[in-house]
Formats: C-alpha cells, structure tokens, sequence
C-alpha cells in the first residue's frame, strides 16, 4: 500500500460522521435556537486545559450569535462510571442539541480498575439514553492521545484498547467521532516525544497549542463539514 493512499485512509477516518451536515448545522441555519452539552473529564474543564472548548464556543456564538446556549457539564477526575450516573442530571436537564462527549483517557487510569470495553460500553449508554430524549440530536464522541507520555503512559497501559471500544461504539450507533489521536500520531512518529510534549500537558492533557493547531479545527469541521470553512 502506498503513502498516497494511507494518507488519504488517514485524512477519511480521522473525523467521522453520520451525515455531511449536522442536524445542528441545519438547524441553526434555518434560525433555530440550539443547546451545545460538552461533557468529559479534566481535559474539558481544567482551566490549563479547557482551551479547545472555551475556543469552540467563541467561534459558534460568533458565527450563530444568540442562537446557542452552551454548558460545560464537564467534572476533572473522573470517568465513564460519574458520566453515566450522573447523566440525567448533568445532561439530558439541559435537552442537548448538540453533545460532545469523552471519557476514555480516564477510563483506561488502572486506579479505577475498568476493562477496556467499558468505554464503549457506557459510550452506547449515554447515545442511547440522549436518543430517546431527543433522536434529532448531534452526537460527538471524541478521543484523544493514544501516546500517554511520562507518569501518564504508565498509569494507561492499556488506553490504546480503551480507544478502540470507543470507535467502536460510535460505528455502532452512527455518531460522530472525532479522533484526535490520528493527528498526534502523526506528530509523534516524524518527531518523537519531543515533538508531542508541546501538545500535551503532563503528558496527555491538551495545551493551547493542541487546542488551536488540531482540537478546535477538528472538532469544527466534524460540527459544521462544508461549512466549515465560513467563519
């Protein structure tokens, strides 16, 4: 197989969707009012590490202003186990139009003793349970690192499998994901640990730099596809 075409592989299967435009999309163009739930771990709410999602949001109020109310339902130091227990109270009291979603980085944490179809598993819960609420709902799962450095990859022997379930889980139920993981891949295998470390933050936590260069522009893409590239 040639560069040409793994290159191509890479650039199809790094973000994959449902849908060329999102039922979000559509209906913010037709002047609907929508309600954005983002919802993960310390990655996603950690002031040091939350650029990417305080970015998102800048850029859809600014390109959709008063059209979207957004929450951050995220909670640092946990996992899959809190996200699916406290779902309803987190999430579906806000009726998310839009949920952007993740836990597996946590997940894959050998303190909280989880098997690595867990992920997927509670994954397949939280779609399942937004669906019944509101089955015109956009769902994004993302996943980020697969290359843990430091006191972080030895806490995650097994993230890489935790990740699999989790792409797993969004082939399944034909949601968005958004693998982040592909791009720092990248990264690591032309320039090595000295290359990602300016994207993650003790190891596996995204920077600004991350957020600006690889998160955000993912992330909108995977929102917004062909519109994307109006601002």
């Amino acid at each position: 197989m040639n560069r040409i075409f793994l290159l191509i592989l890479v650039s199809i299967f790094t973000v994959s969707t449902a849908s060329a435009q999102t039922t979000f999309l559509k209906k913010l163009k037709k002047g609907e009012k929508q309600t954005v739930v983002f919802y993960g771990a310390s990655a996603a709410i950690n002031t040091s590490n939350r650029a990417w999602v305080d970015q998102l949001r800048t850029r859809l109020e600014r390109r959709f202003p008063e059209k979207i109310t957004f929450y951050n339902c995220s909670k640092s130091g946990i996992g899959s186990f809190w996200a699916t227990e406290n779902f309803k109270d987190s999430v579906l009291s806000r009726k998310p139009d839009l949920l952007i979603f993740g836990f597996s980085e946590n997940d894959a944490v050998t303190r909280f003793n989880n098997a690595p179809w867990y992920s997927g598993k509670c994954a397949e819960y939280m779609v399942d349970n937004l669906r019944a609420q509101n089955p015109d709902a956009t769902i994004v799962l993302y996943i980020l690192s697969e290359r843990p450095l430091g006191q972080s990859a030895e806490t995650r022997p097994e993230l890489a499998a935790f990740n699999a379930s989790c792409r797993e889980a969004a082939k399944k139920k034909g949601i968005i994901l958004v693998d982040y993981s592909v791009e720092f891949n990248k990264i690591y295998d032309a320039g090595g640990e000295e290359a990602l470390k300016p994207y993650q933050r003790d190891g596996i936590l995204p920077t600004r730099k991350a957020a600006q260069e690889i998160l955000v522009p993912m992330l909108w893409d995977a929102i917004l596809g062909r519109d994307s590239a109006k601002k």
